[in-house]
């Protein structure tokens, strides 16, 4: 199989910078994972997120609702095909956060219904879904651009209007001087500005890993098909 921003880009996937291909370019019969380390430099969220939702957010892995300069944090990427036969990369992030360490997991599969954006499961759960377009800037960095989020709850999966939702930017590249991943990520609302911003370094290697050794806590508890 091919890899879902591999599958979602085409031609366009060529382009990456070779450093960030490999990041992005992880199967499933590659049997390999990939670890990462870094610092987030910033991490911030605005004061008008009600703190219910940052509650959720941080207790259901949706997204880190912590705020601070220099934390420490991990990544690790993992390929496998799930229980729906979908090729998917799962991204399994923690943040060391003095005295409260955060997660976020997420899965991007395929979409069944389009070529032109992947799909990201948000949560430990895979509470949220989100339609993702995958463009290659300039510099051959990624960029993802996510469109409104839908709740998956229960047997409804309700979708926000645009005017009281948010819409995610991120963006990731190669620092040639520096010799290390770089990442930056933006959620902005078109009422209330921007509401969060993740912005940081991490360096990674590779290590073997089959897809029966993907460990659980990489897999969501619950596996969508809902787009």
């Amino acid at each position: 199989m091919t890899s879902v921003v591999a599958e979602v880009l085409g031609s366009d996937f060529s382009r990456l910078h070779p450093k960030v291909q490999w990041r992005f370019g992880l199967q499933s019969s590659d049997d390999l994972a990939q670890f990462g380390v870094g610092v987030m430099e910033e991490m911030t969220h605005s004061r008008l997120v009600p703190p219910p939702l940052l509650w959720a957010g941080r207790k259901r892995g949706l997204f880190p609702a912590g705020v601070g300069k220099d934390v420490p944090f991990t990544i690790a990427n993992y390929a496998y095909v799930d229980e729906l036969g979908r090729e998917t990369l799962s991204f399994v992030r923690r943040f060391a956060f003095p005295g409260r360490p955060q997660g976020m997991n997420s899965v991007m599969v395929s979409s069944a219904e389009s070529d032109e954006y992947a799909l990201d499961y948000l949560g430990f759960s895979s509470d949220m879904v989100v339609h993702t377009k995958c463009e290659v800037d300039d510099e051959g960095g990624l960029i993802l651009e996510s469109e409104v989020p839908r709740f998956l709850l229960g047997p409804v999966a309700p979708k926000l209007p645009k005017v009281a939702s948010a819409l995610t930017i991120g963006r990731e590249w190669w620092d040639a001087a520096e010799e290390r991943h770089r990442i930056e990520i933006k959620v902005q609302s078109p009422v209330l500005g921007q509401l969060f911003l993740y912005r940081g370094w991490f360096t990674a290697e590779e290590r073997p890993c089959s897809p029966a050794d993907v460990p659980d806590d990489a897999r969501p508890r619950s596996v969508e098909s809902r787009e």
